[in-house]
């Protein structure tokens, strides 16, 4: 059969247009190309027809891939977006130094100045890596320790001397689940409500040094080991319901020979209603206590009662707290050791103003009733404390302070003003560093920066 040599090179042409891969401008151009053989006589009008068919359903399947392609990518981009909101990591903390110099900072009541370590709030570092599970819940692990910007000691007691049985977590190694709708639960060791109460219901803006955290470890309602931080703690927040917030925890204990020992309980609440704000905590706490078996028996009972309201500029707080000891009476008080205190009232009262958002004063006054029988209130502490907050940047606070404490003569309990004080070097780490029998008082010019 003959060849047509001039159709030839035409319909290769033609087939090798329609078989590449074909842009709209390509597409265009093929119609172009298929109208000029069809206007020359080389192909008919059904080849015309069915080849320029050929070539646009080619262009729609091009173009389908393609846009199935870039809805593909953009899903894929969407869901790590998604996953990275869900997923978050946060690196938090706060760290403050200073200079101090007081009176009778030592139990040879000896006065004392230098560097100070944590004299406004425990310095901290901590991680929280959570995930959203949902539109409502989160979950959550925290890891938290305390450091020591003036010895580079980590852990528990690090504002001290370092040594000894010092866990690197010290203050929080626990699992949050927590729900907007069912309330927040912590597993794992952390504070209870004991913490937030005392630090939210204290007017000084300064914790260590002349605030009630000192107040508190001498008359038995502050201490790592069982009071407002706990091992094992089992902890539930409820939601807010009409301003009320219920707060309860639970750590078991148990030792052999002693399945009650270190076993706490705590039971309380937060209520806010605009400018005014209430907290209570009761605590029942067997610490150290071997042989309680009952839970008349605790070592430990602290009732925490406190308000405040806000005047504009100015607020207001005071709060009582009753400090038993059931198992012991006559338990006496320590600024170091102040696990099982018993038969002490504590009452305190302060007010903080703000000239300005930046700029801000406080005061407080804070006594301890020593109820023990045969005490005849000999340990009693009367504080005063004052301080001045600037702070520049919403990171950044820096304080000068004063506190006053008021002794009786022939005091047996040593108190301190400054909690957990200790010198750099030279001085016995059995001694009470910071604590003495008489009268205190002390200033402390410092910084803090939060993170």
């Amino acid at each position: 059969m003959p060849v047509n040599k001039a159709f030839y090179p035409a319909g290769l042409a033609l087939a090798l247009l329609i078989s590449a891969p074909i842009t709209a401008d390509a597409g265009d151009d093929v119609k172009v190309l298929l109208e000029l053989l069809l206007e020359k006589g080389i192909i008919t009008q059904e080849e015309f027809d069915q080849k320029l068919k050929v070539a646009r359903e080619k262009e729609e399947i091009r173009a389908f891939n393609e846009a199935q392609d870039v809805r593909r990518a953009n899903r894929e981009i969407d869901k790590r977006a998604e996953d990275e909101r869900k997923f978050k990591t946060q690196i938090y903390g706060q760290v403050s130094a200073g200079y101090y110099q007081a009176s009778n900072m030592t139990r040879d009541n000896l006065d004392a100045s230098g560097m100070s370590d944590q004299p406004k709030g425990n310095n901290r570092v901590g991680l929280k890596v959570s995930r959203e599970l949902d539109a409502d819940t989160t979950a959550m692990i925290t890891l938290e320790s305390n450091f020591s910007s003036r010895t580079g000691a980590v852990g528990r007691d690090a504002a001290a001397t370092g040594g000894g049985v010092n866990p690197l977590l010290d203050r929080e190694a626990n699992f949050r689940l927590i729900s907007k709708v069912y309330g927040t639960l912590i597993i794992g060791r952390g504070p209870n409500l004991q913490t937030d109460l005392s630090g939210a219901f204290d007017a000084r803006s300064n914790w260590n040094f002349g605030g009630l955290k000192p107040i508190a470890r001498y008359a038995g309602f502050h201490s790592a080991s069982g009071i407002n931080r706990a091992d094992r703690l089992i902890r539930y927040i409820s939601p807010s319901i009409n301003g009320f917030n219920a707060d309860v925890g639970f750590a078991p204990g148990g030792v052999p020979g002693d399945v009650h020992m270190a076993t706490n309980l705590y039971l309380g609440g937060r209520y806010k209603n605009g400018p005014f704000e209430l907290g209570y905590n009761h605590i029942e706490a067997r610490v150290n206590a071997a042989g309680v078996t009952t839970q008349a028996g605790v070592n430990n009972r602290v009732d925490f009662f406190a308000a405040k309201y806000t005047f504009d500029q100015l607020t207001l707080n005071a709060g009582y707290v009753i400090s038993r000891n059931p198992t012991d009476p006559a338990k006496a008080l320590s600024a170091i050791s102040p696990n099982g205190q018993a038969d002490v009232d504590t009452f305190f009262t302060g007010a903080l103003y703000r000239f300005t958002p930046q700029l801000s004063v406080n005061g407080s006054y804070y006594t301890v009733k020593d109820k023990r029988q045969g005490g005849s209130g000999v340990n009693d502490v009367t504080m005063i404390a004052t301080g001045l907050t600037w702070s520049p940047y919403k990171e950044w606070d820096v304080f000068v302070d004063y506190a006053m404490a008021d002794r009786k003569n022939g005091a047996t309990a040593a108190f301190t003003i400054y909690d957990s004080w200790r010198p750099d070097s030279g001085y016995a780490a059995t001694k009470l560093h910071s604590a003495s029998l008489r009268d205190q008082s002390g200033v402390s010019i410092g910084a803090q920066y939060k993170f």
